[in-house]
């Protein structure tokens, strides 16, 4: 075979090897949707379902391969806070809290409360709290273990037992749960391995408190089992003779962006088809709460009403775009392709890895997380997922960004990259008021209207950022949605009161009460409109609060709270992200908007923040006159301090008056000089003398110093009102007032060399001996003496002795004092990026930078001074014209000492 022959045979194979490749894995790909072997679906007996009929066990189904134990115990979407129960509340967010997660950590939205042991004042029991949870709820934890750990199939009824009785919402009265009757909701495998889990089905059988066939429902669908009149049936087709499922039927694969939106967020991986958000519901918890919508696809191709939407070309998250996905960030902590782990502080690296088979077995559902304030659950796995650096190189990145180290320090990355949110989102609940259905007074943020109607023109809304510590202990500004509730609570200690006293206390016979209607109706039309239901009058107040009174609620009182949502998703780079230095370096700076919390809200109540450590709520909350709540961030309050932005206003007013003042003073004096001098008579025998005074290098250290203080000034100035001068690149300011502070710098420092090696440095210190008395002759010279003609009392004989008292003292303070510290303290917010350790113990940029503007403004005052004294001359130029020459004319005269 020659050479040509191989190649050509070579070519042959490999082209036939190709194309078999491609076909097996089409066929493949049809015959076998997933690697997963099949496997039989068992009940909690562990008996086949199409013997028994019974719902199935996951636990026990999944249970044959994997540890079902190990994975359902190492899940905080299982836990929800369960092990952190505690019937007191003490150390959570709220009196009436009991963990630090779903289960027992209450929220404005769904509003109800779990109830403690031995609460005579039964509220949300354990199978009411399943009711109304189970839809974002993946099962087991509280769904199958009581708040001690015992099966709760195993309990018995007692009397007030939270655990083993539910409220009925008719009569507000206890009713016995029948755990054996029900089931429990085991955690549920199919929630998230397989690719479209009925949500909506499980959800129907977890509301009728048919807890032990909804992971049964989750199937429907997937052609195992089918919905009929008596119940759920299995499909025998599905299954093979030995009773596995058949290989078509086996679905499972790892989790998609779909299925962690089940009950997340609004996720839409279609790029194509147009988006659409027809209901804002508990089941898309995230875009409920932030507005955040997980696609790919751009806003300007969605079916969405939304402003200037023609413009909008990004996509609505741009990790969504590039395919990276929930689970890249959020993975398993033990998974064996991401794990970093938690290693002690003496190894840099952790070698042991699991093997595929262990992990495969034992896979652990503790998802990698961040740290927000509104998920408390699971601290112990804060900052273990993956951020922004994780992936993103910043040392190669906003290289146009100034002070990009600083920057980087005091701004996450998410508050430039999330500068808005184009989708609805809630604002308001306000439960001191509740309509027809039971429901709060709501407000939508983003939206024109409170209700999400495609008409309505969604208008988006920039969140507010607020100051999180974060893992590295600074505190970084973060996107924030504030959600304000308003409730009445009762009892000490308070908690919210119950919904079905609230009803009771509303409504009657399926209308308003009319001691209610007698007060809110304003039109007389008889009835209460969605206008006229608000506590925004004293007498409003007073009627519910007699009503829940006569319902038997004790002590009534009104209180609210702001709940922040942090917002990390919707990310978006580019031109799109926040890149003007004005966006916050401006009097209109994004960092301190005023954030709209309620439109309309109960007279009299003052919001507060819920308490989280480590977020900074610094601002205030105010209430204007048409009724509106705003809350307005203030950056100095959080130990920031923003040029252009921020101002010491005691500063700022004493550098002003100071200003004004040396000028007014030279206005005065001059204008005196001008009137005295038309009236003295002029004595032209005084001689002129001229005399050799500034060197070549003391002239070029003024002008230059001049210069560089009078720029430095004028740059100073722009950029504390960036506003004022915008024909003035913000960036461009920053960059020449550095320049210009490092010039004045390094001539200050030669400048000192030259003065101690030639010894002219004498010339600036003031005689001790007779110092007073020169100083008190010049100072009646300049008050008196220079409005009646008489020559200058200290004549200049050289150039070591031609400063008068008052020069040298000024001299002193401004080259020895204000000089060095307005050199020191530009210095140190220059490099406050760099050092910024010694800058905060210092007192950080709260306190240098309204020292550096003070001692400006007294070089501002000095500058005016200084050119006005150089008038008082025999000629008004003569000793500028001596600062250029070097050459001076001086008076010889026998007064002159």
């Amino acid at each position: 075979m020659n050479r040509q022959t191989f190649r050509n045979n070579t070519k042959l194979i490999t082209a036939f090897l190709l194309v078999f490749l491609i076909a097996g894995t089409y066929v493949f790909a049809q015959t076998n949707k997933t690697i997963h072997p099949t496997f039989p679906i068992l009940d909690e007996n562990g008996v086949t379902v199409l013997t028994s009929g019974k719902p199935i066990s996951t636990m026990k189904t999944c249970g044959n391969c994997h540890d079902t134990q190990f994975i359902e115990t190492h899940s905080f979407h299982s836990d929800l806070g369960l092990s952190n129960y505690t019937e007191s509340g003490e150390s959570m967010l709220r009196p009436w809290d009991l963990s630090n997660g779903a289960f027992g950590q209450w929220n404005s939205l769904l509003y109800r409360c779990l109830t403690p042991k031995n609460d005579p004042f039964m509220d949300l029991g354990t199978p009411g709290w399943i009711k109304m949870y189970g839809l974002r709820h993946a099962g087991g934890g509280p769904a199958v273990r009581s708040r001690d750990g015992k099966p709760l199939t195993s309990l018995t009824v007692k009397a007030g037992d939270p655990e083993t009785h539910i409220l009925d919402p008719e009569t507000g009265q206890m009713k016995p749960w029948n755990w054996k009757k029900s089931g429990v909701v085991e955690m549920n495998c199919f929630l998230c391995h397989i690719p479209n889990p009925d949500n909506d089905a499980r959800s129907v059988e977890i509301a009728k408190g048919n807890f032990k066939w909804a992971n049964t429902a989750t199937l429907n669908g997937t052609g195992i089992v089918s919905k009929t009149a008596s119940g759920w049936k299995w499909n025998r087709s599905a299954f093979d003779a030995r009773g596995d499922l058949k290989s078509q039927f086996v679905l499972m694969q790892d989790p998609t962006d779909k299925n962690c939106a089940a009950c997340h967020g609004k996720v839409v991986d279609d790029p194509h088809s147009p988006l659409l958000l027809t209901e804002c519901k508990p089941a898309y918890w995230n875009t409920e709460t932030t507005g955040q919508i997980i696609s790919p696809q751009r806003i300007s191709d969605s079916g969405m009403n939304l402003q200037n939407k023609n413009e909008l070309s990004r996509p609505w998250d741009v990790h969504a775009e590039r395919l990276v996905r929930c689970v890249n960030c959020h993975y398993s902590i033990n998974n064996p392709s991401y794990h970093e782990g938690v290693e002690p502080g003496h190894i840099k690296f952790e070698a042991r890895r699991l093997d595929l088979k262990e992990y495969l077995i034992r896979p652990s559902h503790q998802f990698a997380k961040g740290k927000t304030v509104q998920h408390t659950i699971a601290p112990e796995l804060a900052n273990t997922m993956r951020r922004c650096e994780s992936c993103h190189a910043t040392e190669k990145t906003h290289q146009w960004l100034p002070y990009k180290d600083r920057h980087l320090a005091k701004l996450a990355c998410e508050s430039c990259h999330i500068p808005k949110i184009y989708s609805p989102t809630k604002s308001l609940y306000d439960w001191t008021v509740i309509d027809l259905k039971g429901e709060a007074r709501i407000e939508c943020r983003g939206i024109e209207g409170n209700k999400l109607d495609p008409t309505k023109l969604i208008t988006g809304y920039e969140p507010v950022l607020l100051p999180r510590k974060e893992q590295d202990g600074r505190a970084r500004l973060v996107p924030y949605n504030l959600i304000t509730s308003y409730f009445w609570v009762s009892g000490e200690p308070e908690r919210p009161v119950r919904l079905v006293d609230l009803k009771k206390a509303f409504i009657q016979n399926k209308k308003y009460h009319p001691d209610l209607v007698a007060v809110f109706d304003e039109d007389g039309d008889g009835t209460i409109s969605a206008a006229e239901l608000i506590l925004n009058k004293q007498e409003k107040i007073d009627v519910v609060k007699k009503r829940l009174q006569a319902v038997g609620v004790m002590n009534p009182r009104i209180v609210s709270e702001v709940q922040p949502y942090g917002i990390h998703h919707d990310v978006i780079g580019g031109d799109w992200s926040t890149q003007t230095c004005e966006s916050c370096h401006s009097e209109d700076s994004r960092m301190s908007q005023p954030f709209l919390l309620a439109a309309a809200a109960p007279i009299g109540v003052q919001p507060v923040f819920v308490n989280y450590p480590d977020l900074d709520t610094a601002g205030k909350i105010t209430t204007n006159d048409d009724g509106t709540v705003l809350f307005v961030p203030e950056t100095t309050m959080a130990g920031m301090y923003i040029l252009g932005h921020d101002s010491n206003q005691i500063v700022k007013w004493i550098g002003i008056l100071t200003f004004l003042g040396v000028l007014f003073g030279v206005a005065v004096h001059g204008g005196l000089r001008i009137l005295a001098a038309r009236k003295i008579k002029h004595d032209h025998s005084i001689k002129l003398e001229e005399k050799y005074l500034y060197e070549g290098y003391e002239r070029f250290w003024h002008w230059l110093q001049a210069l560089a203080i009078i720029l430095l000034i004028f740059t100073g100035l722009i950029i504390h009102a960036p506003e004022v001068f915008s024909i003035f690149s913000f960036k461009g300011v920053v960059y020449v007032h550095n320049t210009l502070g490092i010039l004045l710098a390094l001539n200050a420092i030669f400048a000192v060399f030259y003065y101690l090696a030639s010894g002219r440095v004498r010339m600036y210190l003031p005689e001790p001996k007779g110092f007073f008395n020169q100083a008190i002759t010049q100072i009646v010279f300049y008050t008196s003496g220079i409005f009646k003609g008489e020559p200058h009392p200290f004549k200049k004989e050289g150039i070591e002795d031609k400063l008068n008292p008052m020069q040298k003292l000024t001299y002193l303070a401004i080259l020895n004092v204000l000089l060095p510290l307005q050199i020191i303290t530009g210095a140190l917010i220059m490099g406050a990026q760099h050092f910024q350790g010694f800058a905060e113990k210092l007192g950080g940029l709260t306190f240098l930078i309204p020292i550096h503007t003070l001692i400006a403004w007294f070089f501002a005052a000095f500058v005016v001074l200084h050119i006005y004294l150089t008038t008082t001359g025999h000629t008004p130029f003569a000793a500028i014209k001596a600062m250029i020459t070097g050459w001076e004319e001086v008076e010889v005269s026998e007064n002159s000492k």
